[in-house]
């Protein structure tokens, strides 16, 4: 694994769109937050 933090991150955000179609439409919403915080992970170890 190169990176384990996106890795947990976007496996955690996996789960809340699962639950999202489960449950309730507003777990939507950390998913968001969470594919966002990766995304900036992920460009944070491309400019080094």
């Amino acid at each position: 694994m190169k990176n384990p933090k996106v890795v947990f991150l976007s496996f955690l955000a996996l789960v809340f769109v699962i639950l999202t179609f489960a449950i309730d439409w507003l777990f939507i919403i950390p998913a968001v937050v969470l594919i966002f915080i990766n995304q900036r992970e992920l460009m944070k170890n491309r400019r080094k």
